[in-house]
């Protein structure tokens, strides 16, 4: 059996190196021209560590990136509000929790297969299917044919508007930006948070030596300019800086502005329409959700394992992927609906609402619910495929 996957990001190369731990074979079809580094940091938590180590690549994913201990809710002032206690979630959950370089986790998983199963230039623009197998049609008119074709081509997905024709993307009306910068002055191994009116601020210290990642969250201006081309985020940056405490702002001042990312935030209400006969998704192109708390990563890498868990012991492929699609679907869900829900939380700038937010977050309670929410996220038993 020969699974076509489409998409060379992180969800494609998980699927691809767990099918291949699973003794399927595994095709990669990427649109870019070559696999290169793009992107900033990325947060790979506890229930990806544990995937990944069912993949065998347990002991290579805690080289990379930076040991996440404690996450650290600071003020505008930079002033201590509350802490959690990461390190202390990941021991209950049996992995650490990790912050890197989204560039070197693709290549880490890069690397866990064979150099024939990647093909680059292959921009995919349709699949069609029979009883038989599933055919793949690439931009440049050729062909590639298997028994299951897998969708991990993103948040636009062409696999799942082959089956499904166009679907509409939920905008959460804020945007996310990302960039890398040189590590501030602040403990190696503790996340910085920081909400202000309807802003959000991370920080994750070395995630490569000497650099930090961090992403800053600020809703959509109330004009149309944001949606302009020649729309100065830049400005937007150097003029929050200032609301930031010192050392933070100065950090994202510093930051090259060719190497800071800026994207919509957008999602899609949970269904459970993956997939259709021998074709389904994986990852954002089966449940995009909000960066909230850093899980879209992680959620496409748990999709790869239990993926080819459920084909390696299903009869043929249609119950196989069906039978992943049920196991995936509950978990997403949730998934999606907190992400959603805190991130709107998280971006409150009215008056009254962020005085209830400073206050819940400073109070024993916050810290106690974000931990609550945690331990339940983070705490995934997944197959081993050895």
């Amino acid at each position: 059996m020969t699974v076509l996957i489409v998409g060379g990001g992180i969800g494609g190369l998980a699927a691809a190196a767990a099918l291949r731990r699973a003794g399927i074979n595994a095709r990669v079809f990427e649109r870019a021209r070559n696999i290169r580094e793009v992107g900033a940091g990325v947060t790979i938590w506890s229930n990806a560590i544990v995937a990944l180590q069912s993949l065998g690549l347990g002991k290579q994913v805690r080289s990379l990136g930076s040991e996440m201990l404690r996450i650290n809710v600071l003020s505008a002032e930079g002033m201590p509000m509350s802490s959690i206690d990461v390190e202390g979630i990941a021991r209950a959950c049996g992995a650490p929790s990790l912050a890197l370089h989204r560039a070197d986790l693709q290549r880490m998983l890069l690397d866990a297969l064979d150099t024939d199963q990647v093909h680059t230039a292959k921009e995919c623009a349709g699949v069609t299917q029979d009883r038989n197998g599933v055919t793949l049609r690439f931009a440049d008119g050729t062909e590639a044919e298997g028994e299951i074709a897998i969708g991990a081509d993103g948040v636009r997905s062409v696999v799942r508007s082959s089956l499904f024709g166009s679907q509409t993307l939920r905008s959460a009306r804020y945007y996310c930006y990302r960039g890398m910068a040189e590590t501030p002055r602040v403990t190696k191994h503790e996340v910085l948070s920081v909400l202000l009116p309807g802003i959000q601020l991370g920080v994750f210290p070395e995630v490569r030596p000497d650099e930090a990642y961090w992403f800053l969250c600020r809703n959509k201006p109330s004009d149309t300019a944001w949606a302009d081309a020649e729309y100065d985020h830049t400005a937007f940056l150097r003029s929050v800086s200032g609301d930031l405490p010192a050392e933070l702002g100065a950090m994202i001042l510093g930051t090259d502005p060719e190497r800071i990312l800026v994207d919509e935030v957008l999602d899609r209400p949970p269904d459970k329409h993956w997939g259709q006969g021998r074709v389904s998704l994986v990852g954002d192109a089966a449940h995009p959700m909000a960066p909230t708390f850093g899980q879209g990563a992680c959620m496409a890498i748990e999709d790869a394992v239990v993926l080819a868990e459920s084909l390696r012991r299903a009869n043929d492929p249609g119950s196989g992927l069906r039978e992943y699609e049920n196991r995936r679907h509950p978990r997403t869900a949730t998934t999606t609906r907190l992400s959603w829900h805190y991130g709107n939380i998280f971006q409150w700038e009215q008056r009254v609402p962020v005085m209830f937010r400073t206050l819940f977050a400073a109070s024993p309670v916050g810290p106690w619910n974000l931990r609550r929410i945690l331990r339940k996220a983070l705490r995934f038993h997944l197959p081993d495929l050895a």
